[in-house]
C-alpha cells in the first residue's frame, strides 16, 4: 500500500504529465502566431528561465561554488541540451502527428530509456534491474501507442 507521501509524489507527477501535456501545443501556437517554429523554442526557455529564478529566490539555495561545478561530470551540462531537443521536436511534429501520438511515442521512448538507466545504474542512479513486470508495461504503453496512432 501507498503512504500518503508517496500518493502526494504521484499525484505530483501527475501534474507533471498534465504539463507535458500542454507544452508542446502551447509552444507550437506561440511559433504559428510569432512566424516561426523556433521562437516558441525561445519563449519557452526564456519564460522557463523566469520562472526558474522566481523558484530559486523562493527556496534561496545560494550560489554554487565554481569548485562543485567543475568537479561534477561532463554530461551533467547536457540537461538544458536534452530540454531543446524536446522543445524542438515538439515544434516540428505536434502539428503532423498532434499531441497524443508525440506524447505517446516519447512517453515510451522515455520508459525505455529509463530502464536501461536504471538497469545499469547509469548517470549515477541507484541500480533496479530490469524485470518481467517493467517490460511487460512498456510494452503495454507501446501497444497503447499503436492504438493511439490508429484512432
Amino acid at each position: 500500500m501507498l503512504s500518503p507521501q508517496n500518493l502526494l509524489y504521484l499525484a505530483l507527477a501527475l501534474l507533471a504529465g498534465v504539463a507535458t501535456a500542454l507544452q508542446p501545443a502551447i509552444n507550437a501556437k506561440f511559433a504559428q502566431h510569432a512566424g516561426a517554429k523556433v521562437y516558441g523554442g525561445v519563449i519557452n526557455f526564456a519564460v522557463g528561465l523566469l520562472a526558474m529564478l522566481v523558484v530559486t529566490a523562493a527556496f534561496r539555495p545560494g550560489v554554487p561554488r565554481a569548485e562543485s561545478l567543475g568537479a561534477g561530470p561532463w554530461w551533467m551540462w547536457a540537461g538544458g541540451l536534452c530540454g531543446a531537443f524536446f522543445v524542438t521536436l515538439a515544434l516540428v511534429l505536434v502539428p503532423k502527428v498532434g499531441a497524443a501520438n508525440y506524447l505517446a511515442a516519447m512517453i515510451v521512448g522515455q520508459l525505455i530509456a529509463s530502464m536501461v538507466l536504471d538497469h545499469y545504474g547509469l548517470l549515477g542512479l541507484a541500480v533496479r534491474e530490469i524485470s518481467v513486470q517493467r517490460v511487460a508495461g512498456v510494452a503495454l504503453m507501446l501497444g497503447g501507442l499503436v492504438l493511439i496512432k490508429r484512432g
